[in-house]
């Protein structure tokens, strides 16, 4: 058999890319709560989508 399997594969990717995300969205949050400090800003990976749908309404 082998020592690691195509799931085994697919799992150990899929925990090192969530890491990696959430380093991503925390270094983010911080160094947007550091320059910005208006609370009514939205913040996370999908805050550009609001300003997209904004712009749409309008």
């Amino acid at each position: 058999m082998q020592p690691r399997t195509n799931a085994g594969r697919r799992t150990r990717n899929t925990v090192v890319l969530a890491l990696i995300v959430t380093a991503v969205w925390a270094g983010a949050a911080l160094t947007r709560g550091a320059t910005n400090p208006d609370p009514y800003t939205p913040t996370g990976p999908l805050a550009h989508f609001s300003r997209a749908v904004d712009l749409i309404l309008d």
